[in-house]
């Protein structure tokens, strides 16, 4: 584990910048039915959805990131964002056909807007940590998920998000962490929602805003044309909640 003061996500999953392919991640952006308060939403998912989608066989890790509402200019698109590690692709491949899944996307008819269930299977990588980092009440989180342009390749849109765009994002000022998660599109039976889904971790809002009016930031938005198309894309601004570390239920 590496010994920097992060939130577990990023402390327990990457002991450097390798990916590590073994574990199996899954995302799936959620929006609740359109009859549900955003509060009801949180307490369900996390109270009584949490601990049902925690007897999924194979399960080391779950956690549910729960959109901030108060950081948003505007209604954001979805509620929240899961993100589910197992501990191979047979167990993936397995949890499928299990009563457990069964279950569970049974009781996700109660609070979520299934049409626009969007489950992804990512490869996740740390492009940068900084060892000096310390996660705070003020620091924050964000989740980006986008698409490639027209004409790129999946193959030349990961190479370069991963090798060249990568490296712009790590000089934005106040960023603590920076994670790529690629899409395995070979493991899904659908099309994936986006292409590339990247979390980022600030030191404060402040931080945050302070980075978006940065030269570094001009830099980056520059490079985005070159091979993403960010129409329709937003960046959610989250807080974790863990509800399985280690295979265990902890909420």
């Amino acid at each position: 584990m590496i010994s920097i003061d992060l939130p577990e996500t990023v402390k327990t999953n990457f002991l450097s910048t390798k990916p590590r392919p073994a574990m199996i991640k899954t995302m799936v952006f959620v929006k609740r039915k359109p009859d549900i308060s955003f509060k009801v939403f949180c307490d369900y998912w996390v109270n009584s959805h949490g601990p049902l989608t925690a007897k999924l066989p194979g399960l080391s890790r779950l956690q549910f990131n729960l959109v901030r509402p108060e950081f948003h200019w505007s209604p954001p698109e979805w509620d929240g964002v899961s993100c589910a590690w197992f501990k191979d692709e047979a167990s993936l491949r397995a949890v499928t056909n299990s009563s457990a899944f069964q279950a569970m996307l049974t009781d996700e008819e109660n609070f979520v807007d299934t049409q626009k269930r969007s489950p992804m299977i990512v490869a996740p990588m740390a492009k940068m940590i900084d060892p000096s980092a310390r996660w705070t009440t003020d620091s924050q989180k964000t989740i980006f998920g986008f698409r490639r342009q027209s004409g790129v390749t999946r193959a030349s849109f990961n190479t370069y998000w991963g090798r060249y765009h990568a490296k712009r994002i790590n000089n934005l000022p106040h960023l603590m962490a920076y994670v790529q998660n690629t899409i395995q599109s070979g493991l899904s039976a659908v099309a994936p929602l986006y292409d590339a889904i990247a979390e980022c971790y600030w030191d404060s809002w402040d931080g945050a805003m302070n980075a978006v009016r940065s030269e570094a930031y001009k830099d980056v938005e520059a490079d985005e044309i070159c091979f993403a198309d960010l129409t329709g894309c937003a960046p959610l601004v989250v807080r974790e909640v863990e509800i399985v570390s280690n295979g265990k239920l902890i909420v």
